[in-house]
């Protein structure tokens, strides 16, 4: 195992922090571990215990621990292992080889029930006795574990499913935090200078940082918590014993499992304390062993490492491969999709990305979910989700990042201006920082939703005035060398009054997921979207709809009448629009089932720009709808197809088209049916990934 000095790069924002306790030194960290280790084992000998693991027979993990006196911290391991094991899906068997310890410790040992456990009669050092271990197990992976960590629940299950990340996974290794609270590691990398072997974010005060919890790709990780495949193991011969009696030898194993073309990967939600030197001999012997066995990793592979020349700096050490292409994607918040506002779309723009090998870093402009389970609900894990721009991070990134990202994609007008506004305040040219390309994303032009809007309330629109707020919100158009937008009639807009004239065209991605459900199993009309703020295009469209359309519905059905609101929704508003024939369910995880049990949707939208996501998931998911023409030609769609159109100017007008769908299962059948044919042509993933790598890459590397 490797012994490290502090490295951490650039400084992490910590405003989310800032209502939470603080870490503390690492060394009183311990102090309080050894304190609870000490009267755990009191316990345990005062009350006659002992530590239970449960036999189990095809195990998926040898778990293989080496110990070597530190009695006390072994026990805590042991215990808080057993602990964990009615709770983890993967079953594992637990292998402890004993390198000739004390007394003490091996009373320890007499009190472990179902673990196999094998008596050294000397000190072999530490990876000849996991060799041994895990020669003895049975497991699928192989997990290597210090004697003085404490695995957080869940991290067994997390290291198994890090091999499903990417492709021609050997070995994940997990995120290790002292017991002070400060992060140890969150990955690692190497650097051709004295230290060679670099933790990433080592001695950060904050291990929960944003820079600390997104699943990647890196140069090793530590033996403390190391995760590898049996058969890999055994390809390679285990960890050498040139190494023994410690330190290098999880690093020198890295190294070899990447030279066979296999990844070693960082699983932050593998979360585990680790109580670092705790059964090491003297810091002089340590130093000793450390200078030795760095000298013969350096001999064996600094050709390997560092045969390209240099190490890069900054940024471009955290992953192992330079020639990934990298990309910062900047958006008003993460993108979730049940948030709406054209969220769903930037949420399937990140996580394609990332599937196509893109390393994705998003950058938020206002705010995040408070929580990373809520913050990663539907984001892909590899991807990096950063702090909110506009408290400075921003400006943080511009300063440590020049020359890292290969790709800019500024999603929305009002974040372009944001973006090149604060570039210029830092001093720094946009194209001189972004190596690649640069892509503006209009989203929806606001100008023109706004004009709607406006129209809508009786008012005169100016066209010249209309010209101008579309110029305005372009104005930064030239810096970019693509500028993305939803649909074709915002691509002419774009054209012939922004002046833009290098335009693409990016919709939206959806799989269709017609549910099995036939007509007469489904009742009640459904609407999807967040109802979160008063004048907002849905709030005022179910306004509209609940006064005028929905009683003439409500009446024709009687007691079949079901209005269905899904998406979030504050309390005011679900007082306000709730009532006996209308449920508000809120924001929900899976709308299948929801999908599944209605015969329509509605999107009585009465002023939008872009293109409605929500016509295209509904649809796509075999409920046909109710919309206005305004949403018809946006997405330029011929009625019957997917959609019956109705203008909300004349309410019973819509609200007979919406009887109709509900009640004529003919006209629902056929319109369900072109629908689906629709989204398909428009939206299906291969379309979707070819426009993107256009948009991203085209001719860029002809």
């Amino acid at each position: 195992m490797v012994q490290h000095a502090p490295c951490i790069i650039g400084n992490v924002n910590m405003s989310h922090k800032s209502d939470q306790l603080k870490a503390v030194d690492a060394g009183i960290g311990r102090q309080v571990a050894q304190l609870h280790a000490n009267l755990l084992v009191e316990a345990i000998r005062l009350n006659g215990q002992k530590i239970h693991f449960t036999a189990q027979t095809n195990p998926d993990i040898s778990i293989v621990i080496v110990s070597y006196n530190a009695a006390n911290l072994l026990c805590m391991t042991l215990a808080n292992l057993a602990s964990h094991q009615a709770g983890e899906k993967s079953k594992f068997e637990v292998i402890i080889i004993d390198n000739a310890s004390d007394s003490e410790t091996r009373d320890i040992l007499n009190r472990v029930e179902n673990a196999r456990i094998v008596y050294n009669e000397k000190n072999e050092g530490f990876g000849p006795a996991c060799n041994r271990g895990a020669h003895l197990g049975s497991g699928r992976h192989i997990l290597f574990l210090n004697p003085d960590i404490d695995l957080m629940p869940g991290a067994l299950d997390a290291m198994v499913k890090g091999f499903e990340l990417y492709d021609d996974v050997g070995i994940v290794g997990a995120r290790l935090v002292f017991p002070g609270g400060t992060l140890q590691e969150a990955g690692a990398f190497f650097l051709d200078d004295a230290q060679l072997t670099h933790p990433y974010l080592r001695g950060l005060s904050d291990p929960s940082a944003p820079e600390a919890l997104f699943a990647r790709e890196v140069g090793y990780v530590s033996g403390a918590a190391l995760m590898i495949e049996r058969d890999l193991f055994e390809r390679l011969a285990g960890f050498d014993d040139a190494f023994a009696p410690a330190y290098y030898e999880d690093t020198d194993l890295c190294l070899r499992c990447a030279q066979l073309g296999r990844r070693i990967i960082y699983q932050p939600r593998a979360i585990a304390f680790h109580y670092e030197n705790a059964t090491s001999p003297s810091r002089e012997n340590v130093e000793t062993l450390l200078s030795k066995h760095r000298d013969v990793l350096l001999k064996r592979h600094r050709n390997w490492l560092f045969e390209s020349g240099a190490s890069p700096a900054g940024f471009m050490t955290r992953e192992p491969d330079r020639n990934r292409f990298r990309v910062l994607y900047i958006d008003d918040r993460v993108p979730h999709v049940d948030s709406g506002a054209g969220l769903p779309r930037a949420n399937s723009i990140i996580n394609l990305m990332t599937k196509m090998g893109y390393l994705v870093t998003m950058l938020p402009v206002y705010d995040i979910d408070s929580e990373p389970s809520a913050r990663y609900r539907d984001v892909d894990p590899r991807i990096e989700i950063l702090e909110p721009g506009a408290l400075g991070e921003l400006k943080r990134i511009i300063d440590q990042r020049p020359g890292y990202y290969d790709l800019l994609w500024v999603s929305r007008p009002h974040n372009v201006d944001f973006v090149v506004k604060t570039f210029l305040e830092c001093g720094v040219q946009l194209r001189n920082w972004v190596k690649s390309r640069i892509v503006f994303d209009t989203e929806a032009l606001f100008s023109a939703r706004q004009a709607i809007m406006e129209l809508n309330h009786d008012k005169h629109i100016d066209s010249s005035l209309l010209r101008h707020a579309i110029r305005l919100e372009t104005s930064f158009s030239n810096l970019a060398d693509v500028v993305v937008c939803v649909s074709n009639g915002e691509s002419q807009l774009l054209k012939k009054i922004g002046g833009v004239t290098h335009v693409k065209i990016l919709g939206h991605l959806m799989t269709n997921e017609p549910g099995p459900s036939a007509f007469e199993d489904r009742n009640g009309v459904l609407f999807v979207g967040p109802l979160v703020e008063d004048g907002t295009p849905n709030v005022d469209s179910i306004d509209w709809f609940l006064t005028h359309a929905w009683p003439i519905v409500s009446a024709r059905l009687g007691t079949r009448a079901r209005l269905v609101l899904v998406g979030n929704i504050t309390r005011e508003i679900r007082t306000k629009f709730e009532r006996h024939d209308v449920v508000a369910l809120g924001r929900v995880d899976d709308l299948q089932d929801v999908f599944n049990s209605v015969r329509l949707s509605i999107a009585p939208t009465r002023f939008a720009a872009g293109i409605p996501q929500k016509v295209h998931n509904c649809v796509g998911h075999g409920v046909p709808m109710v919309i206005t023409p305004l949403l018809m030609a946006q997405l330029s769609w011929n009625d019957s197809v997917g959609c019956l159109s109705a203008p909300w100017q004349d309410a019973r007008a819509f609200a007979e088209a919406v009887l109709t769908l509900h009640e004529d299962q003919a006209v629902w059948r056929a319109v369900r049916e072109r629908g689906l044919k629709q989204v398909y042509d428009e939206c299906n993933q291969e379309r979707f990934r070819h426009d993107l790598r256009d948009i991203c890459e085209g001719q860029m590397f002809l």
